[in-house]
């Protein structure tokens, strides 16, 4: 007669490993939960200055709260980072790519505002979005009277004096397209596509949300 083998696992080990088990089902299912991050047109900003006027074109950035039982869901956005992918509007190709300036964030100039503070200019700032809170970045800056604009950013602040107009971002077309992504300690993501109307105007100059198909 052939006598069966049984393997007895004692219930201390079998309640640990089934323990192991769910203790990491549960880790993996917290790390796969992400910030839930919307990207929305906002107000521009009308600036009057010394060398002139100017408007700049500005995008809301919100981490939505979940609420009642989908609150476990909330999750801060750390770290945060914007790229503008600038393309042409027929061919899609890349003309620029550009680190967004928060635009809470303290301006690149010397306490007195006379000068520039360079290595504010050349530093990007991270940001950190709790769920429910929002900030604004600002996308692009065009003069009055003029026909063509630029990419804004902190760098820009070096080239102040000259209507920020920094060396190779000039931008003449009549309409573009802005590709925002997102990166943050949680995530990596296009977080939107958006359309520059360059027209004659300031008035109308302006940015719209692309609709997905």
């Amino acid at each position: 007669m052939t006598e069966i083998f049984t393997l007895k696992i004692p219930v201390d080990l079998a309640s640990s490993l089934l323990g192991f088990v769910l203790a990491f089902g549960l880790y993996l299912f917290d790390k796969s939960i992400k910030p839930d991050i919307e990207i929305q047109v906002s107000e521009p900003s009308n600036l009057s200055l010394s060398q002139g006027v100017f408007k700049s074109l500005n995008l809301k950035i919100l981490n939505k709260k979940r609420y009642g039982i989908l609150q476990f869901l909330n999750r801060p956005a750390t770290q945060v980072r914007v790229y503008l992918l600038f393309s042409d509007y027929s061919s899609r190709a890349l003309m620029n790519t550009v680190i967004a300036r928060w635009n809470n964030s303290r301006e690149p100039l010397t306490p007195d505002y006379q000068d520039v503070d360079f290595g504010l200019a050349l530093t990007h700032p991270r940001e950190v979005l709790v769920p429910g809170e929002e900030n604004t970045i600002s996308v692009a800056v065009r003069k009055k009277d003029n026909k063509y604009c630029f990419p804004f950013s902190n760098e820009s602040y070096i080239y102040q004096n000259k209507d920020f107009e920094v060396p190779g971002w000039k931008i003449e077309d009549d309409k573009f397209i802005v590709v925002v992504r997102m990166q943050s300690a949680e995530m990596d993501k296009i977080g939107g596509v958006f359309i520059i109307l360059n027209k004659s105007t300031l008035e109308q100059f302006k940015i719209e949300k692309v609709e997905e198909s």
